[in-house]
């Protein structure tokens, strides 16, 4: 019985490849993804730190109001520049995510391809296989029969 060669498995393994490199990259894309989320957490703590203490300078200790204010300004400034950060990175994530879909549907569209040619490639065979036995036993039949005659 022949062997089934998948003409397109050199394509196949190149999408594989290319879709482990865009899962590669987008893990690495969650994981800036993530430090950035912690680091927008902390500095959201600061700010609200920073707040605390402008409230605090402004009823006790008016002489350090102007000192407090502008650390909770620039603490404040920093958590828009976190927050900033964190929407570019979650668009750069988003890319990455749908190059990975993307990469996905090429491996399956391939993957069924291949599945559909390897089940019409056994079809056939088995097709010629049982012509085969068809023919052999049209040649016994008429073989018994010539026997049989003479």
């Amino acid at each position: 019985m022949a062997r089934f060669r998948f003409r397109l498995e050199a394509s196949l393994r190149i999408a594989e490849q290319a879709l482990e490199g865009a899962q590669r990259e987008f893990a690495q894309e969650v994981k800036i993804w993530k430090g950035l989320l912690e680091a927008n957490d902390i500095q959201q703590v600061q700010c609200n730190v920073a707040q605390e203490g402008q409230r605090d300078a402004g009823l006790h200790r008016p002489s350090e109001l102007g000192i407090c204010q502008l650390f909770a300004s620039e603490q404040q400034l920093r958590l828009y520049q976190c927050n900033a950060e964190l929407r570019s990175q979650e668009h750069i994530m988003e890319k990455a995510r749908h190059i990975v879909l993307e990469a996905h549907r090429e491996v399956e569209k391939l993957e069924r391809l291949k599945e559909k040619q390897s089940k019409a490639f056994l079809l056939a065979e088995l097709q010629k296989e049982q012509k085969i036995l068809d023919e052999t036993g049209q040649v016994l039949h008429w073989r018994r029969q010539i026997v049989n005659t003479t």
